[in-house]
């Protein structure tokens, strides 16, 4: 059912970016992109009669300028002269719609969410723009968004209509104010994202050890992988178990233990509970705090981002970690180049009982695409992003696919981060892998698109010893990641977050100081600087400055949405 709230009310809600890495490159956070390259002639087919009012399907005559503020990625790297304002997708738009998009600014990921705020402060938006949840709400209650509900019903394709609601109509309430469409959801695979844990399989076969099937075996790989020396240097070196300063990689370490940390979840009484105060966390932080006494943990993993903790797993100290099937890209490809003799492999998870292990999920939505309120054409924006759909997911044109993508440069243009719009499937990279899989068992690629044949001649280029390559076969090949991600699709092994809409006052008002609270806490418990049973001080005194509020006004409207 549609979400509605009332009018005047300041809502919020996380951020949930998921790295959605495509079987040519990584996914986005923002904006999106393409390449230098010229645009591909259109056949006649394309060549639509020239109409003032445009029909389905149709391009502008006279063309239409559209406006948009964007993220300009650091990896993007511009060539025969092509800018931000002059590359492959803002030819393409032209050539194919006659819609001409001009960009007001851009900045780098890390200035985007303040130049965007500042922007909002003063009024001054562009047409149309990607904005946060926080930002989404801000502008809706402000009255400076369009109601795109007809604009929907009667321009969006079927083809982005199936994309935007592959996970049912989930995406589409979060972004639906009063009954009223008010933005269009950038969908991103937060259940292909699922972590796995990642092992060291060169380590478990010099130390003799089975490949993990249970939590009981995880731990006890992680005990083997610190005091038995696996990088045969003859030292104490090494970690059985990578663990970051915002618990990140423990992701899937928290699922074994069925917790479900930074996400509302229902309790017995089905009523909506935050999972980070549960019991399972405290019994899974027990463990990690044996762990470390076990000298298993790294102990300045308390100054340690993510990107610090894949260094060390780069320089061969860690044998274990948790991380999304993408890992084989990133952290890992550089690993293998650094050490040629290291060997990973993607598990499932692994339960600390006889119930399954679920992995946790966040709603599918990375951000919203807005259109301000008294655009001419607010449709445009809508075929923009089947563009995008089509080139993405149905193109088989090898020629296209190299300007879009960064097969066609030796410098690794990354052109495709430069779309204007765009939203991923749930699924894809896992629907890439099985049929690679299939192509590689039957030497058949004739059925394969121009970028599945793409994942394939990377494999075989690994198998004939290119090591570069060897990230894709991890995630690609029978039995890597993409397959484990398929296990977890085929058995249905979520636990979704049942926060769907914006998060509440309480919540924009208490969030700092509760994360805050929660992170030193729990850092604490796993550095025995403070004794388990602490945790029951750290959950009452989460209810205490705020959480009370928090969860009542959350049931108040999860028992208004299941009405």
């Amino acid at each position: 059912m549609n979400l509605t709230r009332g009018k005047g009310v300041s809502l919020l809600l996380l951020f949930a970016l998921v790295l959605a890495a495509c079987s040519s490159g990584k996914g986005s956070s923002n904006g999106d992109g393409s390449k230098s390259s010229q645009v591909p002639d259109l056949t006649a087919a394309q060549q639509i009669p020239k109409k003032a009012n445009l029909p389905e399907g149709g391009k502008y005559d006279p063309p239409i300028e559209l406006t948009t503020v964007r993220v300009q990625q650091p990896t993007v790297k511009f060539a025969n002269g092509d800018s931000m304002e002059n590359n492959y997708w803002t030819r393409a738009y032209e050539e194919k719609y006659g819609i001409k998009l001009k960009t007001l600014w851009a900045v780098d990921p890390s200035q985007f969410e303040q130049k965007m705020n500042l922007s909002i402060a003063s009024g001054e938006i562009p047409d149309f723009f990607q904005v946060s949840a926080v930002q989404f709400m801000q502008l809706a209650e402000a009255g400076m968004l369009a109601d795109l509900t007809e604009v929907y019903e009667k321009h969006a394709s079927d083809g982005v209509k199936a994309l935007l609601t592959e996970e049912g109509n989930i995406a589409l309430d979060s972004a639906t104010i009063d009954g009223k469409l008010m933005a269009i959801p950038f969908t991103s695979p937060s259940r292909e994202g699922a972590q796995m844990l990642y092992v060291r399989v060169d380590w478990l076969k010099k130390l003799n050890l089975p490949e993990p099937k249970t939590m009981d075996d995880v731990l006890k790989i992680s005990e083997a992988f610190t005091s038995q020396d696996p990088d045969g240097n003859k030292k104490q070196d090494t970690y059985g178990l990578a663990v970051d300063m915002d618990f990140y990689l423990l992701t899937g370490f928290f699922n074994s233990f069925h917790a479900y940390p930074r996400m509302m979840i229902k309790d017995d009484a089905d009523k909506l509970t935050y999972g980070t105060i549960q019991p399972e966390i405290k019994t899974a932080f027990g463990k990690l705090q044996e762990m470390f006494r076990g000298g298993q943990i790294d102990p300045e993993f308390g100054a340690k981002n993510a990107n610090k903790v894949y260094e060390s797993i780069a320089n061969g100290k860690i044998g274990m970690f948790y991380n999304p099937p993408y890992a084989g890209l990133f952290p890992l490809q550089a690993a293998k180049e650094k050490d040629p003799s290291m060997e990973w492999k993607a598990f499932a998870l692994t339960s600390a009982d006889d119930k399954p292990a679920l992995s946790q999920a966040e709603l599918g939505v990375a951000a919203y695409w807005v259109v301000k309120k008294g655009v001419q054409h607010p449709e445009a924006v809508l075929k923009l992003l089947d563009f995008w759909r089509e080139i993405s997911y149905e193109n088989n044109i090898d020629d296209i696919f190299k300007k879009q993508y960064i097969e066609a440069s030796n410098e690794d243009e990354q052109v495709w981060l430069l779309n204007a719009i765009s939203a991923y499937k749930s699924f894809k990279n896992i629907e890439v892998s099985l049929r690679v899989i299939q192509a590689l068992e039957t030497s058949n690629t004739s059925e394969l698109t121009t970028e599945e044949k793409s994942v394939y001649d990377k494999i075989q280029k690994f198998q004939g010893g290119d090591n570069s390559n060897w990230g894709y076969n991890l995630i690609f090949n029978k039995g890597g990641s993409m397959s484990v991600a398929d296990y977890y699709r085929k058995n249905n092994l979520y636990l979704n977050n049942e926060l769907t809409t914006a998060p509440f006052p309480s919540m924009v008002e208490n969030n700092a100081t509760l994360a805050k609270m929660e992170t030193e806490a729990l850092t604490k418990i796993i550095l025995n600087l403070a004794p388990l049973d602490s945790f029951d001080d750290y959950a009452e005194q989460w209810h205490n400055l705020g959480g009370t509020s928090i969860l009542k006004e959350l049931n108040d409207w999860y028992a208004a949405k299941s009405n």
